[in-house]
């Protein structure tokens, strides 16, 4: 009868334990180590008291089994179940090894004795971590993730060596998921858990990055097993690049990402060089191609003079390797920047408006009959804008003409046709732009916008020399000699020289200035001068500088200022000594006329052993591009102005001892008093004002062409990237 209330008894203690089982798996770790199984025990309990009761009214006092009993039947499950014995063990230990004294019963000293093998108090089994629950095991998975998830610096040293020596992908995967994940951690955008690694804190980032821009290149390029000099070839047709296109993708689109949130320009040069390196493999991904573009277009336009030189050698490494598809887009995205950049021209945007017209006519080039197209469309509209300020004449219409947007379209196209080959299409534009030029001066040539004429007879000269094409010059210079005088007093003095190179239009305070008449002569000196170095060598030269001759010597007689006069006569001087080089020249030997090839010989021959006025040139013009730099890089703070000071003569001292005295003065103030003194030689008679004015000469001939020299307009003044700083 025992044996069978036993086994009944076995048959509820497995149902019970199978559906705690159940129940443990929504049970957390410290919950389960600090349940117990009273519930169980309790409820055998009150099954072996129900039963005892049905008993007890059948007479039968054998069916009562107290928990001591219970504990021997469980203990002899080792002989009669043993695989259910060994479940239980592995289990449920406490079902096993319950304490006896938690029940209410008292326990007799036969009891006592007959438990000698087991302990009456029951202790937790060290190893309970081994029989836990399938659920706690996973808890314990997850928390040990989560702590690989987190990046340290002894993490990054490792893949910083392993990167270096490793041919795998299994470390370039690990930088390129951190550097992702950082992104995304500063972003703050997607959900943090489903990103690979955490990167907490600004010396993790920066680690990240730094790991990544150092040493991914060379990994990439060794897992692809590419020479480290290679910069073109076709990556997609590598085997190798089918297993590592996903990430190299994830990680140009994330340098993308971080290239346009990024404002310091030190950190932009870095990540510009380092996107240069990576350019090699965005051809294989031509989704990229435009985002990437637009923020190369953005920092070539606006950013800092090394980000904008960076910017354009990547764009120009696209250009190359993707030429037919993106370059026509490119040709008018550019231009269209460009010209919403020049609006405005002073010293400072000056530097960066001629960087971008020599880039974008690097860009222009790459495809000679492409770039017809659009600078026939671009040069019929400022055509169209021209005829309609000479026929229309309204204040809107001229606006539209002489505005620096304008100008520096003209100097754009003129610079592109020149470079161009001589037998390219872009030459046959060469007359109509010349056209547009001369047309521009014509528009409105009072004295008002002199400068504005300056700028287009300088493209003009540009566009000769480079082309060895006969353009009319001289007459739009020497008009102004004839028609503006020159002899008039003006009733304002200048406190700074006026640059020329950044004005169109002189205002009407400005034309009353000293400084308007000194500026115009210098550049009608500049420009005559260069042009006339220029067709020094010709054998047309003496008939065609001989109406410059004439108006130059009827200048020297109606003009009484020296200054003035003096420069004018060293360039008349100049141009006669030439003139005379030259007949000497043809008089010795016959040339026909018709025989151009002839001609162009001897012309070549007299080029090769210089003429006496390309030679000064070429040394007046060393002097120019220095005080040309001067004023170009920040002039406000270099040149130092005085004000003018007024001395009057000591007692008892000569006028040339006084002289002698000033002969330290700065430049401005001797120009001051020169002016001054001019102005009263009426007063004097011939014999004492010549008496003053040898001293001056002598003054002013130390500084012969160093007086208000403006900077060539054609000048990019951009410092070179040295070769280090792509190491």
């Amino acid at each position: 009868m025992k044996i069978k209330k036993s086994k009944t008894m076995m048959k509820k203690t497995k149902k019970s334990v199978m559906k705690k089982k159940k129940q443990l798996k929504d049970v957390t770790t410290d919950e389960f180590f600090n349940q117990s199984f009273e519930d169980e025990i309790n409820t055998i309990d009150n099954d072996n008291q129900d039963k005892n009761v049905l008993e007890d009214d059948g007479g039968s006092s054998d069916s009562d089994m107290d928990p001591v009993q219970h504990k021997k039947s469980l203990m002899k499950l080792k002989d009669t179940d043993p695989e259910f014995y060994k479940y239980l063990k592995e289990n449920d230990r406490n079902l096993l090894e319950f304490d006896i004294s938690d029940d209410g019963n008292e326990i007799d000293d036969d009891d006592k004795s007959s438990l000698n093998e087991f302990d009456m108090k029951h202790i937790p089994n060290d190893h309970l971590e081994v029989a836990s629950d399938e659920s706690d095991y996973e808890l314990d998975e997850e928390n040990s993730i989560k702590d690989k998830r987190k990046i340290t610096l002894q993490l990054l040293k490792k893949w910083q060596e392993e990167i270096q020596k490793d041919k795998s992908l299994k470390t370039i995967k690990c930088a390129v998921e951190a550097f992702h994940a950082a992104l995304e951690t500063v972003a703050e955008s997607g959900d943090p858990e489903s990103l690979q690694y955490k990167v907490e804190g600004g010396a993790i980032f920066n680690g990240v990055v730094q790991l990544c821009i150092l040493y991914l290149p060379d990994a990439f390029k060794r897992y692809l097993k590419l020479d480290p000099d290679t910069h073109h070839v076709q990556v997609h047709k590598i085997k190798r690049f089918t297993k590592i296109k996903t990430i190299l993708k994830l990680y140009l689109t994330d340098l993308i990402k971080i290239l346009q949130n990024v404002t310091s320009s030190n950190i932009l040069t870095i990540l510009l060089k380092h996107l240069h390196q990576m350019l090699l493999y965005t051809q294989s991904f031509s989704s990229l191609t435009k985002p990437l573009l637009k923020i190369l277009l953005k920092f070539w336009s606006s950013g800092e003079e090394t980000v904008r030189v960076v910017s354009f050698l990547s764009i120009l490494r696209i250009v190359t390797s993707n030429r037919k598809s993106i370059l026509e887009m490119l040709f008018k995205t550019m231009y269209v920047k460009y010209v919403e950049n020049s609006k405005f021209v002073s010293i400072t945007t000056l530097p960066g408006i001629n960087f971008m017209r020599h880039s974008l006519v690097e860009i222009y080039l790459l495809d000679n009959n492409l770039a017809y197209h659009h600078a026939f469309l671009y040069i019929r509209q400022l055509a169209i804008h021209l005829r309609n300020a000479m026929t229309l004449k309204k204040k809107e219409h001229f606006q539209a003409v002489y505005n620096w947007q304008y100008i520096n379209s003209l100097r754009f196209w003129s610079e592109l046709i020149y470079l161009s080959k001589s037998d390219s299409m872009l030459r046959s534009l060469l007359y109509p732009l010349v056209q547009i030029i001369i047309g521009t001066i014509k528009v409105i040539p009072t004295h008002q916008y002199y400068p504005l004429r300056f700028h287009c007879v300088q493209m003009l000269i540009d566009i000769s020399k480079e082309t060895d094409t006969f353009i009319p010059i001289l007459p739009f210079l020497l008009e102004i000699l004839d028609s503006y005088d020159f002899n008039k007093k003006h009733k304002a003095v200048s406190m700074k020289p006026v640059p020329f190179i950044c004005i169109l239009r002189m205002s009407k305070s400005q034309l009353q200035e000293n400084g308007f008449k000194d500026n115009v002569i210098d550049n009608i000196y500049k420009l005559i001068l260069e042009n006339a170095a220029k067709d020094s060598h010709t054998v047309y030269f003496p008939d065609l500088y001989i109406s410059c001759i004439i108006q130059l010597k009827a200048f020297l007689k109606k003009c009484h200022i020296a200054n003035y006069c003096r420069k004018m006569k060293q360039l008349l001087d100049k141009i006669e000594e030439n003139k005379k080089y030259i007949e000497t020249e043809r008089s010795k030997t016959v040339i026909d006329l018709k025989n151009m090839t002839e001609i162009k010989n001897w012309e070549n021959r007299i080029k090769a052993q210089g003429t006496s006025l390309s030679k000064f040139y070429e040394s007046w013009i060393k002097i120019y591009q220095s005080q040309k730099l001067k004023l170009l890089t920040k002039n406000e703070e270099i040149a130092e102005y005085n004000l003018p000071t007024i001395r009057k003569l000591k007692k008892g001292k000569s006028s040339k001892e006084n002289i002698e005295e000033s002969s330290e003065e700065s430049d401005f103030e001797m120009k001051i008093k020169s002016n001054k003194e001019k102005s009263d030689e009426s007063k004097f008679d011939k014999r004492k004002s010549e008496k003053h004015s040898k001293p001056k000469k002598k003054k002013l001939k130390i500084n012969n062409d160093q007086i208000n020299l403006l900077p060539q307009e054609n000048t990019d003044i951009v410092q070179d990237i040295n070769s280090d700083d792509w190491d």
